[in-house]
């Protein structure tokens, strides 16, 4: 981890934020005008030169997704697809949004569709610090945004929630992206306990995992040797049926499970077909209270 807690998987989740908010018509997915504003200065500026060059953005999109073998275009595709599903929850009325791990994340500050909605922010207090430091003044697009600084080693979510009132009794919207890979199956264990011991019924959550053959296996392993050099090691692996009986014995249902293939349909076709299927979403819904 690099000092103050902040991932750098975390930063480069956010430069891609930041350049496909700058993408051509046909690659942009979102508009992520707050992720610039989160980058170190290095960074940041690379980011804003791929964006202003003629054709910079789409160079950059081919260049990097070449580079990390498809892996890369992924994480934009992944961001809106997860933001579907929360509009969806939005619109049947969950008010509460709970982000675990949330990183440099800025739904609170570009969803519009946000604007009933309570944002929960769980991480590190060092991280957050940092990106309330990028975000300074401006306003959220969200209700409100509660920043809930947790150490996980010595808190759990139910305390910290429950000092930011958090309302269990109501249903509400969970987003986990980005991180189980990273985590020991203990604590994968202990935050779902936790989640389904907080979710009324219709509650929704959002997550992200690796199935065990994400990718082959030379590639693999060069993916777990990257993630060791960087401190980020890659710890958890499961596949589709795996993750819905975890959820299963949590009164969760799991509504959806694909990957970055069916997710870039979005894209068109001479995209899509680059996109390799690395990461997956479930999203399940709470069955009981």
């Amino acid at each position: 981890m690099r000092p103050g807690n902040r991932s750098r998987t975390s930063d480069w989740v956010a430069a891609l934020r930041a350049l496909y908010s700058e993408a051509p018509p046909d690659l942009a997915l979102f508009d992520d005008a707050v992720a610039e504003r989160l980058l170190p200065p290095g960074l940041g500026a690379l980011v804003r030169g791929a964006a202003r060059a003629p054709f910079g953005a789409r160079l950059a999109h081919r260049l990097i997704g070449s580079a990390t073998r498809g892996l890369s275009y992924g994480v934009p595709l992944r961001t809106a697809a997860i933001d579907q599903a929360v509009v969806r929850a939005v619109d049947s009325g969950i008010r509460q949004l709970v982000v675990l791990g949330a990183g440099l994340d800025a739904r609170a500050w570009r969803m519009p569709a946000l604007s009933p909605v309570t944002v929960f922010e769980l991480d590190h207090p060092d991280t957050q610090g940092f990106k309330r430091d990028g975000i300074g003044e401006l306003r959220p697009l969200a209700k409100e945004v509660r920043f809930c600084s947790i150490d996980f080693e010595r808190q759990t979510l139910p305390e910290v929630l429950a000092q930011h009132d958090f309302d269990p009794q109501a249903p509400s919207v969970w987003v986990w992206e980005g991180v189980t890979m990273y985590l020991t199956a203990e604590a994968i264990e202990a935050t779902l306990d936790a989640v389904a011991e907080l979710s009324a019924a219709s509650s929704c959550l959002c997550m992200t995992y690796l199935p065990r053959e994400y990718a082959s296996p030379w590639l693999r392993t060069v993916g777990e040797v990257g993630a060791m050099w960087i401190g980020e090691a890659l710890r958890f692996q499961e596949d589709p049926h795996e993750i819905a009986a975890r959820l299963e014995q949590r009164c969760f249902e799991v509504e959806q499970d694909d990957s970055a293939v069916e997710w870039a349909e979005r894209w068109p076709e001479r995209e899509a077909r680059r996109v390799r299927p690395f990461e997956r979403l479930t999203v399940a819904r709470r069955v009981a209270g």
